[in-house]
């Protein structure tokens, strides 16, 4: 399909927006002189159920922006708001919901979306967590038309991010973040102009990652050094958190490192408290706990947490 040539001030974008992540690139765009000339944020309401929720209503005011909040974004009346909008595309970043049939249809140059993962690996929820504790040494950004599919659509744009030791999720994701800014602000003329590349996804090496759910953050203390020290620090703040069970009381474990002392014991035994952190056996080797919290309490260093040698974590019954 070809578009009318436009300069990038001439390219009227509809943006739909949330989390962090969205919040950065609108502000990125609207930087560079972007014509936004609508915006979809998430409402409120939705806040605690959303990791790295953000407002977007600074942006709003000091541009003067026309802007919708949603909870659902297939709506008659949000596709009607949209229609007035007149947009030649859209750009939809940090949002979960699927774009429906009729609102993809509106900007005639189609909505870009945005992954953190090198599509078509990783489709789907929780692409920074997962990659942390799958153990990459590189994920990626990826921009792509919308279809009706979850991330299944034509890529744009593509860049490899490396994953560093010392990540955790906010690190890792800052760094996603950063990668998804340039891509679409290098893709922001050809797009305008009507020369944007479409390059199919490779359907043989595509994959997805499921949903995680807070409760599938408990440690597995079965588990290697290492696979632990990956869980904690892919469950780390923003995302609710890595945790054990400890006389019936849960104990959320939001830092780590891997300790490589010869001390052994049962997986899940306290093997020491030093200053250090608190030092826990594990199916292979040891890990050390550094910042913990009980729950209802103040996250705190883990050797202030009141465990002593020989103490047992479990799984909940």
């Amino acid at each position: 399909m070809s578009f009318e040539p436009l300069t990038v001030s001439q390219l009227r974008i509809v943006y739909v927006g949330a989390r962090i992540v969205g919040h950065r690139t609108l502000a990125a765009l609207l930087e560079a002189g972007a014509n936004v000339v609508g915006v979809l944020t998430l409402d409120e309401s939705k806040a605690d159920i959303t990791t790295a929720f953000a407002s977007f209503d600074d942006l709003v005011e000091r541009y003067g922006l026309e802007a919708r909040k949603f909870t659902s974004l297939n709506t008659p009346e949000l596709t009607e708001w949209v229609v007035s909008l007149r947009p030649h595309l859209g750009i939809v970043i940090g949002v979960s919901q699927l774009i429906g049939r009729d609102l993809l249809q509106v900007p005639p140059r189609g909505f870009i979306g945005m992954h953190p993962t090198l599509l078509p690996e990783g489709r789907g929820r929780a692409p920074i967590p997962w990659a942390l504790i799958k153990g990459l040494e590189k994920t990626g950004a990826s921009l792509f038309y919308c279809d009706p599919g979850a991330d299944t659509g034509d890529l744009l744009a593509q860049q490899e991010v490396p994953v560093y030791y010392e990540d955790v999720s906010a690190t890792l994701g800052e760094r996603t973040d950063d990668t998804v800014i340039r891509l679409l602000l290098d893709s922001l003329p050809a797009l305008a102009e009507g020369t944007a590349p479409r390059i199919p996804q490779d359907e043989s090496r595509a994959s997805v990652w499921p949903r995680r759910r807070p409760e599938d953050g408990e440690m597995d203390w079965q588990k290697g050094h290492r696979q632990l020290y990956d869980w904690v620090r892919a469950l780390t703040h923003p995302y609710p958190g890595a945790f054990t069970w400890f006389n019936n009381r849960r104990l959320w474990i939001w830092a780590t490192r891997e300790s490589f002392d010869q001390r052994r014991g049962d997986p899940g035994e306290v093997l020491a408290v030093l200053p250090q952190g608190v030092m826990v056996a594990t199916g292979e080797g040891c890990v050390l706990l550094t910042r913990v919290q009980w729950d209802g309490e103040d996250e705190i260093e883990a050797w202030h947490a009141g465990l002593k040698e020989g103490d047992r974590f479990g799984r909940s019954s």
